[in-house]
């Protein structure tokens, strides 16, 4: 954590020259060759400035927290705070983490408040396929190893031979089941490779995590606020202001002053209304990236595309059941 005396990314300066590609290649590569990534920030985003007067003063973010991903999953919640610089042209870094884990659970819980019909089955399936599923696998590990020592001392035993094949097969099994979970919660849609990117995954999904959540916040006076009362309490306020509150009566649209405004062509408000085919909605869900995020459901889209036949009639007319009420409200504005 210092003053590297580089710029990472060409948003990193404010006037003066702009940042080229040869400036940021030196300090990326050795990011990249050290597998170094930068710890989550708050405050100001440029560190350093020239002190100049209007559009003479340069700021740059030369000053930065790196670390590598054994440290970023030591201290998830680590969070560096750009302070004030004062007489200083550096701002002050402090970094701080709150040392606890909250533990979010299982994705599927908020499914099983709404579908208590297979929440047993559910459990179940979960105890017996996938509990412990890191012991598993390690354990896998060390059966096939023994297996292809006895394999070494005895290479035509169709025995344990047959033995080798089986544990190989479970364990590449429980190995697709791992990176697929860790695919899910690092949401790495750039990356389609396999061989058993645990690591990595691991490390996108806890850089991940860290980055989502909020351990300081200042408000509008500018205090700090870094505990958990006063960032919930805080948010809580800012939303409810932008929310307002309710009016008792609130002014119509006139349609007069609309209509000497621009305005859509008969064609294209025609175009607007025209009902949503089955087709539409099947093309839309299958289009729809299987590592996404899942839904406030707690599903995300690969359990539509594989359960897509039995829910699908369902899923379409609770579309176009919305879709017709949002489109009473919306004929007359067009028309």
């Amino acid at each position: 954590m210092g003053d590297f005396n580089a710029v990472l990314l060409a948003a990193d300066r404010v006037n003066g020259n702009a940042v080229t590609e040869g400036e940021t290649k030196d300090f990326d590569s050795c990011m990249d060759a050290a597998g170094l990534a930068e710890l989550k920030s708050c405050g100001s985003y440029y560190s350093w400035s020239n002190k100049g007067q209007g559009n003479l003063r340069i700021c740059s973010r030369i000053d930065r927290a790196i670390a590598n991903a054994l440290w970023h999953s030591k201290f998830v919640d680590a969070v560096v705070d750009y302070l004030p610089p004062g007489i200083s042209d550096h701002s002050p870094l402090v970094m701080s983490w709150m040392g606890c884990v909250l533990s979010k659970g299982w994705i599927h819980v908020q499914v099983w408040t709404k579908l208590k019909a297979v929440k047993q089955g559910l459990k179940e399936l979960h105890h017996k396929d996938f509990a412990k599923l890191d012991e598993r696998i390690e354990g896998l590990r060390a059966d096939l190893g023994q297996i292809q020592i006895q394999l070494a001392s005895c290479p035509t035993d169709s025995n344990v031979q047959q033995s080798e094949r089986d544990c190989s097969e479970t364990l590449k099994k429980f190995l697709h089941i791992q990176e697929s979970a860790y695919r899910q919660k690092a949401r790495i849609q750039w990356l389609q490779v396999g061989d058993s990117n645990s690591k990595f995954f691991f490390s996108a999904m806890k850089e991940r995590i860290a980055r989502n959540s909020i351990d300081i916040l200042y408000d509008d006076s500018g205090k700090k606020l870094s505990t958990t009362q006063e960032i919930q309490e805080e948010l809580s306020s800012f939303y409810k202001k932008l929310i307002g509150t309710a009016a008792s009566s609130l002014m119509g649209v006139d349609a007069g002053v609309v209509r000497k405004g621009k305005q859509l062509s008969a064609a294209d408000a025609e175009m607007l209304v025209v009902p949503v085919s089955d087709a539409e909605i099947d093309a839309a869900i299958k289009g729809i990236d299987i590592n996404k995020a899942p839904g406030l459901d707690g599903f995300n889209s690969l359990f539509f595309l594989k359960a897509w036949e039995i829910v699908n009639y369902k899923y379409i007319d609770t579309y176009l059941r919305i879709y017709a009420c949002i489109l009473d409200k919306t004929t007359s504005f067009l028309d």
